[in-house]
């Protein structure tokens, strides 16, 4: 239950464990009635319902099943894998469930449910609506797991919220910092100014990180490539992190770096979310996160780009831009 619930907001539907989903009901033993839809689309949310959370899901095989607790009976749902979905969990009569505790055969129904999938792009977990005291219960309960999942949860929900147009907008711009922030969103363009702005500026900056090695560190890089500069700039960072102890995240960067400070035991956990969410975590450190091209081959490619128009144009002679390697594998601290 601990590890369904890990990186939400909400507790009624955990969806943090790869492939799985436990459901929160307010009776303890009996049956409940409950309810699964499948639909191509959004469907409207029905007034009646007291409490509705929503959270992402992605089946990871071909068939998917409600089951019972303790496996007593199963129901396949028509599901397609390598689909992402959006699910929505809905309940009515959590509190008198919960007040009865045990609800006998020949006895009312007195909680029901209603489980709906339709495809979606991944997005955060969120409360809907709240109306029983047992819901709010378990959104507390979920919110007051140890400080670890806390963080992790909070990296998690800024990192997400890149992954939809509104949030982008809401978290891109990266060179105005949040002094309450947990992840630094560094343009690729970014001067080492603006960076160290960036960085410093998190709640879990290192405070004993030095920076007494940059102007030496300025010299010794000067003919790079900016992007390789940039690179080996952070890479140098996260050493210099990693050696008090705390690690230097990337979370799966796109057109930008995604940036956190974190404890090992938080990069676990940061690492097995991300993987459930088909997305991973890198400590940035020398050789361990993007290997760089040399300057030569950084500068070949980016004048290639540019002039590939211009050189392909009427002479029919294929172009090959070779490309900087993609990045390495995530380094698992143990």
């Amino acid at each position: 239950m601990h590890e369904a619930f890990a990186g939400q907001n909400s507790g009624l539907c955990g969806a943090a464990v790869p492939g799985a989903l436990f459901l929160h009901t307010g009776l303890h033993t009996g049956d409940v009635g409950f309810t699964v839809e499948v639909r191509g689309q959004a469907p409207p949310l029905d007034p009646a319902w007291e409490d509705v959370v929503e959270v992402s899901f992605y089946p990871l095989s071909d068939q998917s099943f409600l089951v019972q607790w303790a496996g007593e009976d199963s129901w396949e749902l028509d599901l397609k894998e390598g689909l992402d979905y959006r699910v929505r969990y809905c309940a009515q009569g959590m509190d008198r469930a919960r007040e009865k505790d045990v609800r006998l055969d020949d006895e009312p129904v007195l909680d029901r449910y209603l489980l709906q999938f339709w495809p979606a792009p991944p997005e955060p977990d969120r409360i809907v609506r709240q109306t029983s005291q047992d819901a709010a219960y378990s959104h507390d309960w979920v919110r007051r797991q140890p400080d670890a999942e806390f963080r992790v949860r909070a990296i998690m929900a800024q990192r997400r919220a890149h992954l939809t147009p509104e949030g982008d907008e809401s978290f891109r711009d990266a060179e105005s910092p949040s002094p309450s922030a947990d992840m630094a969103v560094i343009s690729r363009e970014a001067d080492p100014g603006s960076v160290r702005e960036q960085l410093t500026s998190l709640s879990s900056y290192p405070a004993a990180l030095p920076w007494d090695w940059v102007a030496a560190f300025d010299t010794e890089h000067a003919p790079d490539h900016h992007i390789g500069y940039l690179q080996a700039f952070l890479e140098e960072i996260g050493e210099r992190a990693f050696a008090l102890g705390t690690v230097l995240a990337s979370l799966e960067s796109g057109p930008d770096y995604y940036l956190a400070f974190v404890t090992p035991t938080e990069f676990e956990h940061l690492s097995r979310l991300l993987t459930a969410h088909r997305m991973n975590a890198e400590s940035v450190r020398h050789g361990r996160w993007t290997p760089r091209a040399s300057p030569e081959q950084i500068a070949i490619s980016a004048w290639a780009k540019a002039n590939a128009h211009r050189l392909g144009a009427g002479q029919g002679v294929p172009i090959t831009i070779i490309e900087a390697p993609e990045a390495a594998e995530p380094d698992r601290l143990t």
